[in-house]
């Protein structure tokens, strides 16, 4: 309980201090902080996660999907992926956004997928999902129900992602933040239900890893904080509105997917080598991220 409480609190403070407009004091380079903020934060999280849970307990509700179950779970994250971005086309066709984009060097797109997908899917999985479900979500769990402890896990990742709401520590548009905000709740939400649903830390892992590519290094709003080839403005909040209401209906894909979530049994935390139910003793086997 004391480790959850404090990779909590650490988590939290972490991404308000990524957000302050202070940062930006340690460098005048923007470009600095969008790297630090995009490979450093979740590096920083992945690092706390392993020193205060160097091996995971297993979740308390369900365990680990079978192949196919995941299999199911992968095909719904798709279809959610979709519906997501949908935004981005819906803007288009109604002209409520203007998309540009910057000069690149022929294949230089394809040489930055190849080397940046898999690091952000990897950091999805063993940084990200790894410290909020697998260690943040798993250790409240012991202590309070499953909504409660999905709420703080969900919360904690909202938290985290307040760089991403808040760039520069700035509120560049009323209806930017709150549609980023909305989405951001959504995501963290279906990451939580799959990750609980039978995927484990590999599903909502992978589903993260694309999202988080597909903004940084494709592309995002004018306002966001990093600066992909691509990018959108828009002049008022209809476009805002749709993309909250994607961003829900996404949510509710994986949520109608995960509801049934068949074979997987609720049991208890196991404690290992015979200890007491304590804060130290509180480990068992890790939960496969594979």
């Amino acid at each position: 309980m004391i480790r959850s409480l404090l990779l909590t609190v650490l988590l939290a403070l972490l991404g308000v201090l990524a957000t302050l407009p202070a940062g930006r004091w340690l460098s005048l380079d923007p470009e600095i902080q969008r790297q630090a903020v995009l490979w450093g934060l979740p590096l920083a999280v992945m690092l706390l996660s392993f020193v205060l849970f160097p091996r995971l307990l297993r979740p308390a509700d369900v365990s680990p999907g079978p192949p196919a179950r995941r299999l199911v779970l992968l095909a719904a994250c798709a279809v959610a992926l979709l519906v997501d971005q949908s935004f981005l086309l819906i803007g288009h066709l109604t002209g409520w956004a203007t998309f540009t984009s910057a000069q690149a060097p022929a294949g230089r797109p394809l040489a930055t997928a190849a080397w940046a997908l898999p690091a952000c899917l990897a950091l999805g999985i063993w940084g990200w999902e790894r410290a909020l479900r697998g260690a943040v979500y798993t250790g409240w769990r012991r202590r309070l129900t499953a909504p409660a402890a999905l709420a703080v896990s969900v919360f904690t990742g909202a938290l985290l992602a307040l760089p991403l709401i808040l760039p520069r520590g700035e509120v560049p548009d009323a209806a930017f933040v709150a549609g980023t905000l909305i989405a951001v709740l959504c995501r963290e939400l279906s990451f939580a239900l799959l990750f609980r649903g039978g995927g484990g830390l590999l599903v909502a892992g992978l589903y993260r890893g694309v999202l988080l590519f597909l903004e940084a290094f494709v592309v995002t709003d004018w306002f966001g904080l990093f600066s992909p080839p691509f990018n959108y403005v828009t002049s008022g909040p209809l476009f805002y509105g749709v993309r909250a209401a994607c961003a829900l209906v996404a949510a509710g894909v994986i949520a109608w997917v995960v509801q049934p979530a068949p074979g997987l049994s609720v049991r208890r935390v196991r404690s290992i080598e015979g200890l007491d139910d304590t804060d130290d003793a509180d480990e068992a086997e890790e939960p496969e991220a594979g």
